[in-house]
């Protein structure tokens, strides 16, 4: 009898160690919008648990901390493989290393370009460039629906665009057709 207990006791201990725990789920994000200390972007990273539940956010200010977390270029919670989330999603961007003068500098055109969404022209005193917005500081009404609509999100003031409407957007403000058509959309 007691055999048949420690061997049921076993049976039940190998199924349930068989069964696969799910993994976590890291997503990444932007808000454009004018925030603390004017920046006109913030960034965000989070982690759910295999059941959808979050189970950990970071925001960023630093768009040069944001892409080297992305790039996989410095370890972090939210890349521990330091996966180059930038080439595995065809987006260009990441960390150049100069090795003679010791420098490291991060780019990404496409969050560069980012603003360019939001506003008329560039809201601060120093430069000309132009930008995408119908309206000199938030896009007119139909360019609202529109970038609702295509990433998924309720408010621009308000909403992160996350996980695969991020790279979907960085991939469309580097597009010369898709910037054409969303300074039209009136």
């Amino acid at each position: 009898m007691k055999h048949w207990i420690l061997f049921i006791l076993l049976l039940f201990g190998f199924a349930f160690s068989e069964v696969e725990q799910p993994s976590s789920r890291v997503v990444f994000g932007v808000k454009i919008s004018t925030g603390p200390n004017s920046t006109m972007v913030s960034f965000v990273a989070m982690r759910y648990s295999g059941d959808g539940i979050l189970r950990a956010k970071r925001y960023y200010t630093s768009k040069d901390e944001f892409i080297k977390v992305l790039s996989g270029y410095w370890p972090s919670p939210f890349n521990p493989q330091k996966t180059d989330h930038f080439k595995e999603n065809k987006v260009m961007g990441g960390v150049f290393v100069n090795d003679t003068i010791h420098t490291e500098t991060s780019y990404c055109p496409a969050l560069d370009s980012l603003w360019k969404i939001r506003f008329s022209d560039w809201p601060y005193k120093g430069s000309n460039e132009a930008g995408w917005s119908l309206n000199k500081m938030r896009p007119g009404l139909k360019q609202e629906k529109y970038l609702a609509e295509r990433y998924h999100i309720k408010q621009l003031d308000f909403d992160y665009i996350v996980d695969t409407n991020f790279w979907k957007l960085l991939y469309d403000v580097t597009d010369s057709t898709w910037i054409s058509n969303y300074k039209f959309i009136n």
